[in-house]
């Protein structure tokens, strides 16, 4: 293989920078979905996505993190032969969990939308199903990538799925509605079925609509593996097998494997957390309520639900609203941090395994810095913004806009705690501890589930009870956490540097943003108003980290020509 593997920060910089690149792609395919699907058709794709999301990151995050932990342990000792035979005797066990996952999810499809009280959403469960068997397969290669600190190829595979993901889902999913738009008109039916009006119509196409998007989905992942698979294959072209004797057995690997991989892949859960429970419990919980006062909902959103929208609908009207509007949006700023953990958790585990309590220390402020350094701004920009940005991203569904506003106040703060949660979630992992990341996932779900019970089926909160819960799930995982990272494990630390300054810029930041858009340009477009703002926001939180002296030199290292911009701001004293 090629020796082009990177240091710590430089393969953040590449998970990073793809992380960006994937989350733009990720909106411009969210805008336009939620566009023509709107709340109820969104509810039927989330209920499919949000099943597959878990299981999504219990293989290609969850094995894959144990794959390359397991491959850099076995490189370490055997060199690059070490890691490839990691990676042979992996593949078989991954695939079967990829098959037998599949197989579930078929069986299992109906039962699993009637439990969550949208059965609309069948078929889109089923049409996810086989991405399940391609995400395993994609794990084990950027395992192996990533164990030999090469974050190239996992970095291509995932802007190449989501590229695919954007055009394929986008055209299939307009096509669909398109198709079944004009049988309509042209007979009053869909499919066999007659509705009074093209709205009805519209609402029940939804979920074919909804399931072809998913079928975008599966043909996303199924290109990425079959991208990194056929990239492994060029880098070992010509590389002979020749085990050593003193390599472990495949046998002996695999059990090794899968002793790293249960606790790591059921606690990278803990990304997915939020929107596990609120799968589960959300819409039961809005049944509930509905039926306790509708009219009393109906009333606190008068003007804001169309017509067409029974209330025996109006649950996946709301659920489609928060989790197809806000909950993207929500997970920019976790789905960027946890780069950082991946990318870190082979430095994290040579440190500690090394017994380098000082690098230890130096990797886990530098990656708790940075992850604040990107949440912070990001969060409270959302948090005081969100009105705004909803109605500039979703300018055909201001309904949903308006009904989730005060919910995504709320997560903007909360997504500040996940995208902390997530690297302090890795380095648990590579110091050994996966068993507490596991146990402090569990509690957070209780905790989670408890408020959403409690808030969600009162009629004077519904949707608007749930971001509560997941401020107090992630809220009582980081104190927890960060507390046994101090006691348990010996870190000390900086609280100044990593937490106090970047929250102080922040502040700047999002009070420069909040005051602009509201004071400074009132007189221009709500688009102009809201981009000047941001733009503004973010030279003000630029300015504020500079002069207030937070960055440091080796956050500069995930820059292209970091030196020259070190060696500048060092002449004016602008970085520690």
């Amino acid at each position: 293989m090629k020796k082009n593997g990177q240091n710590f920060l430089e393969g953040a910089m590449l998970l990073t920078l793809s992380t960006l690149i994937v989350k733009v792609i990720g909106a411009l395919f969210k805008i336009p979905l939620a566009n023509i699907l709107g709340g109820v058709g969104m509810s039927y794709y989330v209920s499919a996505y949000d099943i597959f999301t878990p299981i999504y990151s219990m293989t290609a995050t969850g094995l894959g993190i144990a794959a390359s932990r397991l491959v850099a342990e076995q490189a370490a000792v055997f060199g690059a032969e070490g890691g490839r035979e990691v990676l042979r005797a992996s593949r078989r066990v991954f695939l079967l969990l990829g098959l037998l996952g599949m197989g579930l999810l078929l069986v299992l499809a109906p039962a699993f939308a009637r439990t969550i009280n949208n059965p609309g959403a069948t078929l889109a469960v089923c049409a996810i199903a086989p991405a399940v068997v391609f995400s395993c397969i994609s794990a084990v290669y950027r395992g192996y990538f990533q164990g030999m600190t090469n974050m190239i190829p996992t970095a291509k595979s995932q802007v190449l799925e989501s590229l695919v993901r954007l055009t394929a889902g986008t055209a299939f999913s307009y096509g669909v509605t398109l198709f079944l738009r004009r049988r309509y008109l042209e007979t009053g039916a869909v499919l066999g079925r007659s509705f009074a009006t093209l709205d009805e119509a519209s609402l029940f196409l939804f979920r074919f609509s909804a399931a072809a998007a998913i079928a975008g989905v599966t043909a996303s992942t199924m290109a990425g593996a079959l991208y990194i698979r056929g990239r492994y294959r060029r880098e070992t072209r010509g590389l002979h097998h020749s085990r050593k004797r003193e390599t472990a057995s495949p046998k002996g690997l695999v059990l090794r494997l899968l002793q790293i991989a249960i606790p790591i892949s059921l606690s990278t859960l803990v990304v997915n957390l939020t929107s596990v429970i609120d799968l589960m419990s959300v819409m039961n919980c809005l049944k509930t309520a509905i039926a306790s006062d509708g009219a009393a909902i109906r009333q606190m959103y008068d003007g804001l639900i169309p017509a067409a929208v029974t209330n025996d609908l109006l649950p996946e009207y709301l659920y489609g609203s928060y989790s197809g509007l806000a909950f993207s949006l929500f997970n920019l700023a976790p789905a960027i941090t946890a780069a950082l953990g991946v990318s870190a958790l082979p430095a994290v585990t040579r440190a500690f395994a090394g017994g380098n309590r000082e690098q230890l220390a130096e990797t886990v402020n530098s990656v708790l810095r940075i992850a604040l350094l990107t949440a912070l701004p990001a969060g409270l920009g959302l948090s005081v913004l969100s009105g705004p940005i909803l109605r500039f991203l979703f300018p055909a569904r201001l309904m949903e806009a308006a009904i989730i506003t005060p919910v995504l106040q709320v997560m903007g703060i909360s997504t500040i705690l996940v995208a902390v949660t997530t690297p302090v979630n890795s380095v648990l992992q590579a110091t050994g501890h996966e068993r507490l990341a596991l146990g402090m996932m569990l509690t957070g779900a209780a905790v989670k589930l408890f408020t959403n019970y409690r808030l969600v089926s009162r009629p004077e909160l519904n949707i608007r009870g749930v971001p509560y819960g997941t401020l107090l799930c992630y809220g009582l995982i980081l104190l927890v956490s960060l507390g046994f990272l101090r006691v348990g494990v010996g870190i000390r630390l900086k609280f100044g540097q990593v937490v106090a300054k970047p929250l102080f810029c922040a502040l700047l930041c999002a009070g420069a943003a909040y005051s602009s858009y509201y004071l400074l340009f009132s007189s221009v477009s709500a688009s102009m108003r809201l981009l000047a703002a941001i733009a503004l926001g973010g030279a003000v939180y630029l300015a504020a980290l500079l002069l207030t002296r937070t960055l440091q030199k080796s956050d500069l290292e995930m820059l292209p020509n970091h030196e020259k911009i070190k060696k500048g701001l060092e002449k004016r004293g602008l970085i520690s």
